[in-house]
């Protein structure tokens, strides 16, 4: 059973004068990346599979279970099992990066502060930003942000994470600490990551798989080797 599926996930993309047909599937444990152009579908993508957006037609389905189908109760359980990162971070304002992070623990473990600081400030320091965690979001630069929001989304040890451009705004140091701690994270345990990506070259070593999105539809997968040696001058831009 495919830990997310889309199937023909029907939206009409916002002055694009078009509908989605988002078709794709996740494996446990795999990783793959969504390459293509800006408006192609690739955040849209993302945001029905975290249940954001709704298909007209077609269906959404994490862990096996039709998310259309899902009472409140239900979808928010589900939702549990996933961690979503979109464009913009999401990090609470009034909070500090540590309590940012803390917050999922705090709500759905009830765990005291002492059983709270060894679990955020081990995901704080594998990613370069146990020093900022008395700062809060406004203090912090793009990449900073995007680091926090990455290891609250896994706070929980989610099974599924679901990631916008992971890497945009982040340096050539705080990338690699990235990508070694969710090497890391998915050699400890079968979790599984949708991301998005501008240029498959920076998700290379992070991902079994890309897929090539257009027009609000795959029209292309495989693994970097495969997509490259068969690719059409619009996606070999993007491969490159």
């Amino acid at each position: 059973m495919p830990v997310l599926e889309l199937s023909g996930a029907a939206v009409e993309m916002e002055g694009q004068g078009q509908w989605s047909d988002l078709t794709l599937s996740l494996a446990e444990g795999e990783a793959c990346a969504l390459i293509g152009p800006n408006r192609g579908g690739k955040s849209l993508a993302l945001k029905l599979c975290a249940g954001l957006v709704a298909p007209e037609r077609g269906a959404v389905r994490l862990f096996g279970q039709d998310l259309n189908e899902l009472n409140e109760e239900e979808l928010a359980e589900l939702r549990q099992r996933v961690g979503t990162v979109l464009q913009a971070p999401g990090l609470l304002s009034n909070m500090t990066v540590f309590n940012n992070v803390a917050l999922p623990l705090r709500y759905h473990r009830g765990l005291s502060d002492e059983e709270l600081e060894p679990l955020v400030m081990v995901r704080l320091e594998a990613l370069g930003v146990a020093g900022l965690r008395h700062r809060f979001p406004a203090e912090l630069n793009q990449g900073e942000a995007r680091c926090v929001a990455i290891a609250r989304a896994l706070s929980l040890d989610q099974e599924l994470l679901l990631l916008d451009d992971p890497l945009e705004g982040l340096d050539a140091l705080t990338s690699r600490r990235l990508g070694e701690w969710l090497r890391a994270q998915r050699q400890s345990r079968p979790l599984t990551i949708l991301a998005t990506t501008r240029r498959a070259s920076s998700l290379l070593a992070m991902v079994d798989r890309f897929a090539f999105v257009r027009d609000g539809r795959v029209q292309a997968q495989g693994r970097y080797e495969e997509l490259l040696a068969s690719a059409d001058d619009v996606m070999q831009d993007y491969l490159q």
